[in-house]
């Protein structure tokens, strides 16, 4: 069965509820405007020229300190895109590439990292990591939950015994693939010492983090503290036109800029984008807690209503964790089919 992305936007947007995504698409001459318009603010309130030269100016390093600042970080690097930020953390953690994915290599000597199976590494970005850089993605745990402490200290007992470790544990908090469930504060916690105890650095995928961030109840810096670098997105939950930074130490950003350029992630400038990102960020970075709320009143209130009308609505997690969630409906496939067709247009 395919799921349903239900999602919550805030609560300026025209909706208040939408399908797979919080905004609505809007035209590009909009997006422009909203870009020349934070430009010109910018200028006038005396911030200089937004317009980086190949990712380096003291306007975008300004907002690149002041998203580090809110997660607790001492350092943060834009990237255009997710995929990139976070082949760039692997290989910063790994110290280089393998050799490609068809040499004959033993599986172990190959760099590694290990990762949930229904993590965007694997099944949104063509196999990036093992065709591109010679990864070996060590899929651990099961598909239908998210990774555990258990599944990860298994592995790493596995590899030491023969005396191997992973360049990193790549953790996506929230998990996507699983309407956004996640662990437990506990867990995270258990997960930060096991990466002490084995001394291997915890990365978060944190695309959806600032979204689940009310769920567990601590100021995001202390949340953050949990791993040794994480990514974020600006175009999911807060809207902007796409983006994303790298959070860590500063050796961790020297190195992930190296490698951000080698990936072809470096163009001559991000300004439009980063100026969309910063908009997005000031604007909608405390409206989770609400929206993830309202989620949690409409999940049983829909729920009921579908059945009262003699149908079944079922919500994965069913006590959603943050402003998303799965939604499976149970009826003909073709009114189902349908109706997502016209929700599509």
């Amino acid at each position: 069965m395919t799921p349903i992305a239900l999602t919550v936007a805030p609560a300026l947007a025209p909706q208040p509820l939408c399908l797979g995504t919080a905004f609505p698409r809007r035209p590009a001459s909009e997006v422009l405007a909203d870009a020349a318009e934070a430009a010109a603010a910018a200028e006038v309130g005396g911030e200089g020229d937004a317009i980086d030269v190949y990712g380096r100016g003291a306007w975008l390093e300004s907002f690149e300190s002041e998203v580090a600042s809110e997660f607790g970080k001492e350092s943060a690097l834009f990237f255009p895109t997710g995929v990139c930020a976070q082949l760039a953390a692997l290989c910063v953690y790994a110290g280089g590439v393998g050799r490609g994915a068809g040499d004959l290599m033993p599986r172990l000597s190959r760099p590694s990292f290990i990762v949930q199976a229904t993590s965007h590494l694997l099944l949104h970005e063509e196999d990036a990591a093992r065709q591109l850089l010679g990864f070996t993605p060590l899929v651990v745990g099961a598909k239908d939950r998210p990774l555990s402490p258990a599944d990860v200290e298994k592995e790493m007992s596995r590899l030491a015994a023969v005396g191997a470790r992973p360049c990193c544990i790549l953790l996506e908090v929230p998990h996507r693939e699983l309407g956004c469930e996640t662990l437990r504060l506990d867990e995270l916690r258990e997960m930060r010492r096991l990466a002490v105890q084995y001394e291997v650095p915890l990365h978060a995928d944190g695309a959806r983090l600032l979204e689940v961030a009310p769920h567990y109840g601590l100021p995001l810096p202390e949340l953050c503290r949990l791993f040794d670098s994480l990514y974020v997105s600006f175009y999911k939950g807060l809207g902007g036109v796409t983006g994303a930074m790298l959070l860590g130490s500063p050796t961790v950003t020297r190195e992930a800029a190296v490698w951000r350029r080698r990936l072809g992630g470096n163009p001559f400038t991000v300004a439009p984008y980063a100026l969309s990102c910063r908009a997005a960020f000031r604007a909608h970075r405390g409206s989770f807690d609400a929206r993830w709320r309202r989620l949690q009143q409409l999940a049983p209130l829909l729920s009921s209503t579908a059945a009262e009308e003699g149908g079944s609505l079922r919500f994965v997690p069913e006590a959603p964790t943050c402003c998303q969630a799965h939604v499976y409906l149970r009826g003909d496939a073709a009114a189902l089919d349908a109706a997502a067709a016209l929700d599509a247009a």
